[in-house]
């Protein structure tokens, strides 16, 4: 902390009462500090602020000394007089600040410093001292009037003296102590901007790229380097002092073959005064040359020598570059093609095998772009990448397919490199430099030894090895990726007897048939290899339902089923049995896979072949119940048997049905009715729904226009729409159509929505939902509230109804959470300007909640379960007759 001791504080300015002593003692620190500011040359800004901390704390002072004061000397003349020293000294201290305006500010505060401290030190040994011992002797029960008296005579006489005197030396102290410190300041000062120059001169010499120096060649052949910065260390292996006086260890450090010409040149240099410049050589022991470049002006000195000034630079990279630039030039021209582009891609130079291999001359390519050579075959994707390769690492190599001048297409290696100014990555690039060669017989080879490797020469398919290889990889995607996979051990039945009665040509034949067969019906992702014989094995790739793998084992069944043509005979008929092992169900590794899915082909062939078997005997059933179901369901679709149920939707204000959900169910002849949670989930899966969605809001629109023309009152029907209609089908389209043929009002038909089938893509179903609008159809969505939308994304759409989903339903009045989520769902919906229907009522509890939070309507169980068409109608007319 800045702080001079103008004032130095001791014992004699203690006046005996604390508090004022204590801040007697505050104000000095403060002074100090100020006049430390002062001769430290604080700026501006800084005096001000000290100023300001003891003006302010003086001020308080004042206040805290008049207050005591005040309770010992009320109204008397001493407490007056002693406001009025106050007074005059800030009006002092207000005057002379007056003239910062005028004057520098330093100026001011240092005569304020001055009347600072010879006022406060008079006022404290004399007035305040003076008051004190009134104060102290009115404490010890001495009158007021005689304490004065009192305090007046011990003040008067020596202590006068005294006090004249330490006032006088307290002056001359203080102004003495205020010079010296400034002298003092200013020296270091001084001395301060010595050492920073010093300091900037040696950072200048050591900034230097090479040593800078002086070296003095005297008359009788003596020679010193009289300087040199710290750069020597690295270069000569000496530092400054060890060549000071001798340079001996600098000219014993020259390569042996250098050293004449280094000491003739000097002399030329000595004798001409002409500039000293000469390349030459390092030589330390086991250690590799090193090449340096000297340039020194010379300059004759009184007693005769010569002293140079002057630089020396290590030019050892700069050697290098020149001889790896010479190899350079010789490799440019070896067996790789290569060429040279600016940073702009405009190529500048290829060497002569480029002109070999893509038949293109200099002359035809120099000034284009290397893309003149493109294939075609790689996307942007793929030049994307190679170009954020050497973006980000100045380098990429890879294997890539070009074009030759006559059209032709092969593949090269190419290897591409990012040439800068320096080795700092941060520069910009100044030149491409690509090298490549024809790599066609080479993939040829590769291709060969790949097909030998990893695939049956018979079927082409491929072998057991590649099989392991992809089924490892398999594992791990879908392990990683939450997904199944399975596999399906395929054996063929009456292969041999073919095989011994026609040949093993036609049994050859035969298995190249049967590995078309089984590819043809695979997706891309799928795998059929073959194992060896008659086996093969089916990969299939993220499979979402274990039945999955069933249905695919089914129709390779019924392919190979179908008679087959071979030259030496026709309708050569063979099956297969096929057994199923899945992933991770039933192991997570390939042997334990394999070995699975060949003990399910042994079941297979138990079971009579010509069928397939899981691992798994409840899967196997499972599966052929699915399959089974799903051909019944198709069957159902074509023969009739759907049915539409419907289900009242009742105002909660007037009791009454105004509408009703049109919901789907399956008469089958098997299981008589069966619910749509039982084959819906297969109608999406296999994509029958669209087929189903057709014929029930079809249907529906049918009924609806019956039951208005039969005199009963109209009603909004509410038709489910999957959200497979809106992705695969122009469900707009359709609706417009049914609408059109069967008559059916558009304002009485709704249309419900799942929340996911409105959020997979907003922007799709924005421009759908309005088109629907526009024909007048009512839009709801359905289970509100199990999704992951929000009614701050719903506002958006154009919406009329809000179903609150079931779950939420079920168990009010009992769950409070329940309750306050329906009630929120319902303020919400309302606010938004959605009409809200309440899905699963079953309670008069229940009922009676949506009717205290003002819900509009309510569907379920307690007014009606989904009824046939009759029944519906029949609950219609029994309204209309009971108003």
């Amino acid at each position: 902390m800045y702080s001079v001791e103008v004032f130095p504080w001791n014992k004699n300015f203690e006046v005996g009462v604390p508090l004022i002593d204590e801040q007697h003692q505050k104000l000095v620190e403060l002074l100090n500090v100020l006049a430390g500011h002062l001769a430290y040359q604080s700026d501006i800004p800084t005096l001000n602020n000290v100023f300001n901390d003891l003006a302010e704390y003086a001020i308080y002072h004042f206040q805290a000394e008049e207050s005591i004061w005040h309770t010992f000397f009320p109204e008397d003349d001493w407490e007056a007089k002693h406001k009025d020293d106050h007074k005059r000294f800030l009006a002092t201290v207000n005057r002379i600040m007056g003239e910062k305006t005028r004057r520098p500010l330093d100026q001011v505060i240092e005569e304020i410093l001055t009347f600072l401290t010879q006022w406060l030190a008079f006022h404290i040994l004399d007035t305040d001292m003076r008051m004190a011992k009134v104060v102290l002797a009115v404490q010890s029960g001495i009158p007021l009037n005689q304490a004065k008296k009192q305090a007046d005579h011990e003040m008067s006489g020596a202590m006068k003296v005294l006090i004249e005197t330490m006032l006088s030396m307290y002056d001359a102290l203080s102004s003495r102590t205020m010079q010296l410190a400034k002298e003092v300041v200013e020296r270091q000062k001084a001395k301060q901007a010595s050492q920073d120059a010093l300091d900037r001169l040696q950072k200048i010499a050591s900034q230097v790229p090479g040593l800078v120096f002086q070296f003095q060649l005297f008359p009788d052949g003596r020679s010193c380097i009289p300087y040199a910065n710290e750069a020597i260390h690295n270069i000569y292996r000496v530092s400054p002092e060890d060549v000071s006086e001798d340079a001996t260890q600098v000219l014993a450090a020259l390569h042996p073959d250098d050293l004449d010409n280094f000491k003739a040149s000097f002399k030329t240099s000595a004798q001409n005064l002409t500039p000293w410049r000469q390349e030459y050589r390092l030589k330390f022991k086991d250690e590799p040359v090193c090449w340096l470049f000297g340039n020194a002006l010379p300059q004759r000195q009184a007693d005769g020598s010569v002293l140079w000034h002057g630089f020396i630079t290590d030019i050892t990279k700069q050697k290098q570059d020149e001889v790896d630039l010479r190899i350079a030039a010789t490799a440019f021209e070896l067996q790789d093609a290569m060429l040279v582009t600016d940073a702009n891609n405009v190529i500048l130079k290829v060497n002569q095998a480029f002109t070999r291999i893509t038949g293109y001359s200099a002359q035809e390519v120099i000034g284009k772009n290397p893309n003149l050579l493109s294939s075609g075959i790689h996307d942007k994707a793929f030049y994307k990448a190679m170009w954020e390769s050497i973006n980000s690492t100045d380098a990429w190599q890879g294997e890539i397919w070009n074009r030759r001048k006559n059209g032709e297409v092969f593949p090269e290696w190419l290897i591409i490199t990012a040439v800068k100014e320096s080795d700092d990555r941060s520069k910009p690039v100044n030149h491409y430099v690509a090298s490549f060669s024809d790599i066609t017989s080479r993939k040829a080879a590769e291709e060969e030894i790949r097909q030998l490797a990893f695939y049956d020469p018979l079927t082409q398919l491929p072998n057991r090895r590649l099989l392991q290889e992809r089924l490892k990889h398999s594992i791990e995607v879908e392990r990683r990726e939450g997904k199944r996979l399975a596999l399906l051990m395929l054996d063929l039945d009456r292969f041999k007897a073919v095989n011994d009665s026609l040949g093993h040509l036609a049994g050859d034949e035969l298995l190249q048939q049967v590995a078309a067969r089984i590819s043809a019906r695979l997706r891309d992702m799928d795998m059929v290899a073959r194992l060896g014989g008659d086996e093969f094995v089916v990969l299939l790739e993220d499979i979402a339902h274990a039945e999955d793998a069933a249905r695919v084992a089914s129709e390779i069944i019924l392919v190979l089923n179908r008679p087959f043509q071979l030259t030496q005979s026709n309708d050569v008929q063979i099956g297969a049995s096929i057994g199923i092992s899945l992933y991770p169900e039933h192991g997570a590794n390939y042997e334990i896979l394999m070995d699975h899915a060949d003990a399910a082909l042994y079941q297979a062939k138990d079971q009579g072949r010509g069928c397939y078997a899981y691992f798994s005997e409840d899967q196997t059933v499972a599966a052929r119940e699915r399959i089974s179901l799903e051909t019944r369901l198709r069957r159902a679709i074509e023969q009739g048997d759907l049915r539409v149920y419907y289900q009242s939707q009742v105002d909660i204000a007037s009791g009454r049905i105004v509408g009703a959900e049109a919901l789907v169910r399956w008469q089958d002849t098997l299981e008589s009715l069966i619910p749509p949670v039982k084959f819906i989930p297969i109608a999406e899966e296999t994509g029958l729904i669209l087929e189903i969605g057709e014929w029930v809001l079809r249907e529906t629109c049918r009924q609806g226009r019956a039951w208005l023309d039969t005199g009963l009152p109209p009603i909004t029907l509410a038709v489910n729409v999957s959200p497979q209609q809106f992705r695969r089908g122009d469900i707009s389209a359709l609706v417009a159509t049914v609408l059109n043929e069967t008559g059916f009002p558009a304002e009485r038909l709704e249309l419900e929505m799942t929340e996911s089938g409105l959020m997979e893509n907003q922007d799709d179903v924005m421009t759908l939902l309005n088109s629907l609008r526009s024909q007048g159809v009512h839009l709801a969505i359905d289970d509100f509230g199990t999704g992951f939308s929000s009614l701050a994304y719903l506002k958006h759409f154009p919406l009329d109804v809000l179903k609150i989903d079931k779950s939420f339903i079920d168990d009010i009045p009992n769950l409070q959470d329940d309750m306050e989520i329906a009630a929120t769902i319902i303020a919400m919906g309302h606010i938004l300007g959605f009409k809200v229907l309440a899905e699963g009522v079953e309670t008069p509890e229940q009922l009676a909640f949506l009717r205290e939070k003002k819900c509009d309507l309510y569907q379920g169980y307690i007014t009606s379960p989904p009824i046939p068409a009759e029944a519906f109608a029949a609950l219609l007319k029994n309204q209309k007759l009971n108003p």
